[in-house]
């Protein structure tokens, strides 16, 4: 599907951007531009990298050419490059999918939590995400990330996303490399359905933080920490915790139902 056809079904959905991911092919800056005329919606340029052991990139013009097939040194190559580097999938090849991933989180921003496709195939989101909570109870450093995977009239659109943070002093109309910079900074959450009004931490004192969270549409929240253990959780849209030293990181969920909306992880700080 064209994505001059496939922005105006997203922008229909209430999206502001799009990533065409094409596989192995970056498209002219000229025909990014068409098509975010067409369409109405900021584009944000990329590709899909590799034939087996995908790894998107976001935030480049041109496909960035790996010298090694070895997942981790491809994916070393391509944040060199500069763009936002996610690791895609990793359910789909279970004899390796997963251990790619923990080989090159240094060299990926995130990885996909939640992708559509796959999703419509069967339910890779539990596995991925208890891929995510082993990597950062390990201490590994890397975004949840949760898409669609569209590719075409028989998929339907509109099962995951990321709603980006926009600093409120960015320049207007905001650009893709705007929003490609503050994916890398984390400054963005997941969902497929809830969302996040507020995620506020505090510094009560020198050593107590207080974590004040509000959403919409969520029926409960819950705070996830080492091991994936659930530390708290509150029923309805708000939820406030006071933050737990001992922890090697911590992120909120918010449930309803068989959806979600995942924040970025909370690092203990040095």
């Amino acid at each position: 599907m064209d994505a001059s056809v496939s922005g105006h079904i997203y922008a229909e959905l209430g999206y502001d951007f799009l990533a065409i991911t094409d596989h192995n092919n970056a498209h002219s800056p000229d025909q990014w531009e068409k098509w975010q005329t067409e369409t109405d919606l900021l584009i944000v340029p990329g590709e899909e990298n590799g034939s087996r052991g995908h790894i998107l990139e976001l935030g480049i013009q041109s496909v960035t050419q790996t010298e090694s097939d070895l997942y981790s040194e491809r994916a070393k190559r391509l944040y060199q490059a500069g763009g936002f580097i996610v690791g895609c999938h990793p359910q789909e090849y279970p004899e390796c999918g997963e251990e790619d991933i923990r080989s090159a989180v240094e060299h990926l921003h995130g990885f996909e939590i939640f992708n559509g496709l796959r999703e419509s195939r069967g339910c890779d989101e539990p596995a991925n995400v208890e891929l995510w909570d082993q990597i950062l109870t390990a201490g590994g450093q890397i975004w949840g990330v949760a898409t669609d995977d569209f590719h075409c009239a028989y998929i339907t659109p509109g099962h995951g996303w990321v709603m980006v943070q926009i600093p409120e002093d960015s320049p207007t109309p905001i650009s893709w490399q705007t929003v490609v910079n503050q994916l890398k900074k984390g400054a963005f959450y997941s969902s497929t359905y809830p969302s996040f009004e507020t995620i506020d931490l505090q510094n009560e004192n020198s050593s107590d933080q207080h974590l004040c969270v509000t959403a919409k549409r969520a029926r409960s929240l819950r705070v996830i920490g080492d091991g994936g253990t659930v530390l708290h959780t509150t029923r309805g849209n708000q939820l406030e915790w006071s933050v737990t030293t001992d922890l090697t990181y911590f992120r909120i969920e918010a449930v309803s139902g068989i959806k979600r909306s995942w924040s970025q992880p909370f690092y203990k700080q040095n």
